[in-house]
């Protein structure tokens, strides 16, 4: 008979994308243990079917050395995505590990200029997939050591948002509801490259002290709490204010990296895809 370890390792293989759906659904600690505990060439694939926001807290658990070969093991379009929900610290130290290219391709996507939303945005919010139930909803809540836990936002398999869900509708839903019929809009949405010097008298502020933030495709990358948005403003009144050369500069500068970096998203679209299973 077949160990369980066996069995694990042999439905990895045979279905890293029903795999990716159980372990988005396990506390990160436990998953990042089965990711770490399986061979490398089953783990990478079933790292690449999650969603780049449950990945990441994944790799949050590993050593830079387990973490760097799964994220490299994951591919070029899947390891963007997982960067992009790592702390800088962390994410620099598995940069340094990649190949110069990628290095320098990641840092371009991945940078933010300062004094936008995504600088100063929480990358780890609650979020849940919408195929979700209501129970197994509430069991992640549950078991959640994420930053911001209240009202978890929920987003589709292309991590594009749909809205949020009340915790008190969770609570009074039965475990078999689906979390979509739960659903509720999330109108006031931050681009992550808006200037946070307009969004003080932002209309999202008046209903939550917490926003969404979405990257293009309305792709949510994180939220910015209020507190964030005042501590940034803040810090920019008691930085100098910059000379006009210095403005010039700055334009340039914002100008450039917006163009290099919509350049090497190109480049690494065009790069070979990795097919999600079922794809041909």
């Amino acid at each position: 008979m077949a160990s369980s370890e066996e069995l694990t390792y042999a439905f990895l293989e045979a279905h890293p994308s029903d795999a990716a759906r159980v372990l988005e659904r396990l506390a990160p600690a436990a998953a990042a243990a089965l990711l770490q505990s399986a061979p490398l060439r089953l783990a990478s694939p079933v790292l690449r079917q999650m969603l780049p926001l449950a990945g990441a807290r994944c790799l949050e658990r590993l050593d830079d050395a387990d973490a760097a070969g799964l994220m490299s093991g994951a591919g070029a379009q899947a390891g963007v995505g997982l960067l992009r929900y790592l702390g800088a610290e962390r994410r620099a130290k598995l940069l340094a590990q990649l190949p110069t290219t990628l290095n320098v391709a990641y840092e371009l996507l991945l940078g933010y200029p300062e004094g936008t939303v995504g600088a100063w945005m929480d990358p780890r919010a609650l979020v849940l997939p919408a195929d979700m139930t209501s129970g197994e909803a509430l069991d992640r809540v549950r078991r959640a050591d994420e930053t911001l836990v209240a009202d978890p936002y929920v987003i589709d398999r292309n991590q594009r948002l749909l809205g949020y869900i009340e915790l008190a509708d969770l609570l009074r839903a039965s475990d078999a509801t689906p979390l979509t019929r739960l659903l509720r809009p999330s109108p006031h949405r931050l681009p992550a490259q808006a200037l946070l010097d307009g969004l003080r008298e932002h209309p999202g502020w008046r209903e939550s002290s917490t926003l969404p933030v979405v990257e293009r495709d309305e792709r949510l990358v994180g939220a910015l709490t209020n507190a964030a948005l005042q501590r940034a403003l803040s810090l920019a009144q008691e930085t100098p204010a910059p000379s006009g050369a210095e403005d010039t500069l700055a334009g340039i500068a914002g100008a450039y990296w917006f163009g290099v970096s919509t350049l090497i998203q190109e480049i690494v679209g065009l790069l070979p895809v990795e097919h999600r299973e079922g794809e041909s």
